[in-house]
Protein backbone atom coordinates (compact mmCIF):
# COMPACT_ATOMS: atom_id res chain seq x y z
CA UNK A 1 0.00 0.00 0.00
CA UNK A 2 1.27 3.31 -0.90
CA UNK A 3 -0.03 6.64 1.15
CA UNK A 4 1.07 10.15 0.79
CA UNK A 5 1.78 12.27 3.62
CA UNK A 6 -1.21 15.72 3.70
CA UNK A 7 0.78 18.61 2.87
CA UNK A 8 -0.07 20.26 6.36
CA UNK A 9 1.08 17.38 7.65
CA UNK A 10 4.74 17.35 6.16
CA UNK A 11 6.63 19.93 8.42
CA UNK A 12 5.62 17.91 11.59
CA UNK A 13 6.88 14.62 10.05
CA UNK A 14 10.24 16.12 9.17
CA UNK A 15 10.37 17.36 12.34
CA UNK A 16 9.77 14.19 14.25
CA UNK A 17 12.62 12.70 11.76
CA UNK A 18 14.80 15.70 12.14
CA UNK A 19 14.87 15.30 16.36
CA UNK A 20 15.45 11.40 15.95
CA UNK A 21 12.02 10.35 17.36
CA UNK A 22 11.99 7.97 14.30
CA UNK A 23 14.42 6.62 11.67
CA UNK A 24 11.48 6.90 8.61
CA UNK A 25 8.46 8.54 7.60
CA UNK A 26 6.91 5.09 7.41
CA UNK A 27 7.82 4.55 11.59
CA UNK A 28 5.87 7.91 11.75
CA UNK A 29 2.92 6.49 10.17
CA UNK A 30 2.87 3.47 11.75
CA UNK A 31 3.01 5.14 15.53
CA UNK A 32 -0.05 6.95 13.78
CA UNK A 33 -1.96 4.26 13.12
CA UNK A 34 -0.66 2.65 16.39
CA UNK A 35 -2.25 5.33 18.45
CA UNK A 36 -5.80 5.63 16.13
CA UNK A 37 -6.17 1.81 16.95
CA UNK A 38 -5.38 2.14 20.76
CA UNK A 39 -8.09 5.29 20.78
CA UNK A 40 -10.67 2.78 18.93
CA UNK A 41 -9.94 0.00 21.27
CA UNK A 42 -10.34 2.33 24.45
CA UNK A 43 -13.49 4.07 22.29
CA UNK A 44 -15.37 0.35 22.24
CA UNK A 45 -14.41 -0.23 26.03
CA UNK A 46 -15.70 2.93 26.99
CA UNK A 47 -19.12 1.61 24.73
CA UNK A 48 -19.27 -1.51 27.00
CA UNK A 49 -19.33 0.39 30.01
CA UNK A 50 -22.22 2.70 29.16
CA UNK A 51 -23.66 -0.42 27.50
CA UNK A 52 -23.34 -2.38 31.54
CA UNK A 53 -24.59 0.96 33.24
CA UNK A 54 -27.93 1.08 30.62
CA UNK A 55 -28.51 -2.32 31.67
CA UNK A 56 -27.77 -2.01 35.37
CA UNK A 57 -24.37 -4.65 35.69
CA UNK A 58 -22.72 -1.52 37.27
CA UNK A 59 -19.70 -1.74 39.02
CA UNK A 60 -17.84 -0.26 42.04
CA UNK A 61 -15.17 2.73 41.24
CA UNK A 62 -12.21 1.36 43.02
CA UNK A 63 -13.14 -1.75 40.59
CA UNK A 64 -13.43 0.45 37.60
CA UNK A 65 -10.42 2.62 38.06
CA UNK A 66 -8.22 -0.74 38.81
CA UNK A 67 -9.30 -2.59 35.36
CA UNK A 68 -9.16 0.79 33.49
CA UNK A 69 -5.45 1.56 34.77
CA UNK A 70 -4.57 -2.16 34.29
CA UNK A 71 -6.09 -1.91 30.60
CA UNK A 72 -4.55 1.86 29.72
CA UNK A 73 -1.00 0.71 30.64
CA UNK A 74 -2.01 -2.36 28.09
CA UNK A 75 -2.51 0.10 25.46
CA UNK A 76 0.63 1.80 26.07
CA UNK A 77 2.68 -1.27 25.50
CA UNK A 78 1.13 -2.65 22.44
CA UNK A 79 -1.26 -5.27 24.12
CA UNK A 80 -4.35 -5.98 22.95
Amino acid sequence: MTTEIPSDLVPFVQRMLAERRFLNEKDVLAEGLRMLQARETLREEVKKGFDELDADRGLPAEEVYARAEERIRHIENGER
